[in-house]
């Protein structure tokens, strides 16, 4: 058996300080997550999370600056019971002191009056993708831009929500693949393409 060489500190140093920032982005998309769950979004949380200026994208709505982000995803939780937010591990792209993120998620909404288990609840679920950048702040890293785009959906949306913004969904696939595009619109595309 050989032993492996010692390697460089200061090779080694720099490899636990970018595992460190990893872990800690990996961190900061889970707890951004697990809140939704919470329902507490106070001040402190904003901070805990977002950049003053925070821009967030989601079907329902967009928010700037971290003024007010506290009740902008309250506005957007109220229309639930209750809630249930499960997602995969995050791909981090890590450049210095910014960051890429991204998680796959599926996300359960439970409508207000929904009987509880194990009764079946009336709900709302779907499954999308969060993609976003951070940036390390004085307090650690923090969301600088974040944004929902969802795939697939099951279930009554809630009342109010009659649209949602359309660069917010995958529609990739909504086209039989061997069917020629018909309107003026997609032919010109197709054209320029």
């Amino acid at each position: 058996m050989t032993r492996p060489q010692a390697a460089d500190p200061a090779a080694l140093a720099a490899e636990v300080a970018r595992l460190a920032d990893l872990a800690e982005l990996q961190r900061l998309a889970g707890r951004y997550l697990a809140s939704l769950d919470e329902g507490d979004f106070g001040e402190a949380w904003a901070k805990s999370l977002f950049t003053e200026d925070i821009e967030m994208t989601f079907p329902v709505g967009s928010h700037r600056g971290i003024t007010g982000v506290g009740a902008f995803t309250t506005e957007i939780m109220a229309r639930w019971g209750r809630t249930h937010h499960h997602g995969s591990d995050s791909s981090v792209d890590l450049d210095g002191d910014r960051a890429g993120l991204s998680w796959s998620l599926i996300a359960s909404h439970v409508h207000h009056g929904s009987p509880v288990p194990p009764d079946p609840s009336e709900y709302f679920q779907l499954g999308g993708r969060f993609t976003g950048t951070a940036r390390r702040t004085p307090d650690g890293w923090r969301f600088d831009r974040l944004r929902l785009r969802i795939v697939w959906t099951t279930g009554a949306v809630p009342r109010g929500v009659t649209q949602v913004d359309a660069t917010t969904l995958d529609t990739r696939g909504n086209t039989p693949a061997n069917t020629p595009a018909t309107t003026p619109a997609n032919h010109a595309a197709t054209k320029e393409n």
